[in-house]
């Protein structure tokens, strides 16, 4: 178990009871119980060097701190509905600074139909951002525990760009800080490609509609948010599940533009899908027949839906190819350990 992880069920331990929440600490929201029906709530928190490079446009963070809290609510089939946004910079950046992050977050929060409605602003020596989110189930919460022996094992988009995308970021702001214009310049992979990876690291679109569907529709027995890496989000679902997820290796969706990067850098592309975070996508599992229902109700959704695997008996993740079975439970991020 991760330092992250082990923290969380320490914390649980200190916790009382509440008849009022159904779901606390250790899932990707809480639910409440409250007069007008179950609220979902969530909140994450988004720090300067940490989470995201000093000369990021103000209104791309905006929509990426959303954007992060959004998936959360997806992962649980939450419709948002309304979120506080607290935002902390040093006081050279000036009042526009804030509002521009401001205005990014609330129009990718009006994008699902989510207002923002209150917050708070503060001095700090480098930019903080914190979103808490509120949002109805849609039905049934989804949960990472339900998957069942014989179910199997679905991810929705291309997980492992986000990674490559941070990769190129991070080159890019090393041309930039020798004096040279941050410009795409890498022939190996086209530029299409190269902006496909950079938006997925810098500008991630939350899964929120899938997520409304597989709650709506009673489609998945157990869901997560993968945004700390596959590998570590599949190992965190099959513990709660009490059951082993198993990752088929030729069913990965490796996209083109991460299999290029990967050439390119002499890097696993594998090793990018399964620990690289940041993916904001949505890891779940389907009673094996319901496949042609899930197919039908992910068809109106323009989101690649992928099935990757299936759930066993046991305990943990692993990975099934040709060279046999490798765990990848650990392969991730955890806040608790420090960034390479």
């Amino acid at each position: 178990m991760k330092p992250e992880d082990d923290f969380v069920e320490k914390l649980r331990a200190l916790l009382p009871g509440a008849d009022s929440v159904l779901v606390g600490p250790g899932d990707d929201a809480a639910i409440v119980d409250r007069g007008a029906g179950p609220l979902a709530a969530t909140t994450d928190l988004l720090v300067e060097g940490v989470d995201f490079f000093s000369d990021e446009d103000p209104q791309r963070l905006g929509r990426r701190a959303v954007s992060v809290s959004l998936s959360d609510l997806a992962a649980v089939g939450a419709q948002p509905e309304f979120f506080l946004l607290s935002i902390a910079f040093p006081p050279e950046r000036g009042g526009a600074f804030a509002l521009e992050v401001a205005r990014g977050a609330a129009e990718r929060a009006a994008q699902f139909g989510a207002h923002l409605v209150g917050g708070d602003l503060s001095s700090a020596p480098s930019v903080l951002l914190s979103v808490a989110f509120w949002g109805r189930p849609a039905g049934e919460p989804l949960r990472r525990s339900g998957a069942s022996r014989g179910d199997s094992l679905y991810v929705s988009g291309h997980p492992g760009q986000a990674a490559a995308g941070l990769h190129l970021t991070r080159r890019l702001n090393a041309f930039a800080a020798q004096g040279s214009f941050p410009t795409l310049r890498f022939p190996e992979i086209s530029a299409a490609d190269q902006e496909r990876l950079i938006d997925a690291y810098r500008d991630p679109m939350p899964r929120v509609a899938l997520g409304l569907a597989l709650a709506r529709e009673r489609l998945a027995t157990a869901a997560i948010d993968v945004s700390d890496g596959v590998g570590i989000d599949a190992g965190r679902l099959a513990r709660a599940s009490g059951v082993r997820c198993v990752l088929e290796r030729p069913r990965l969706p490796l996209s083109g533009a991460l299999l290029s990067f990967a050439t390119m850098e002499d890097l696993d592309p594998v090793d990018l899908f399964l620990a690289g975070g940041d993916d904001y996508e949505l890891l779940f599992a389907v009673v094996e027949g319901e496949a042609e229902r899930l197919t039908r109700a992910a068809s109106g959704l323009d989101v690649p839906v992928r099935r990757i695997g299936r759930i066993e008996r046991g305990e943990g993740a692993v990975l099934e190819g040709p060279e046999g079975i490798r765990n990848v439970a650990d392969l991730g991020y955890d806040h608790f350990e420090a960034r390479t």
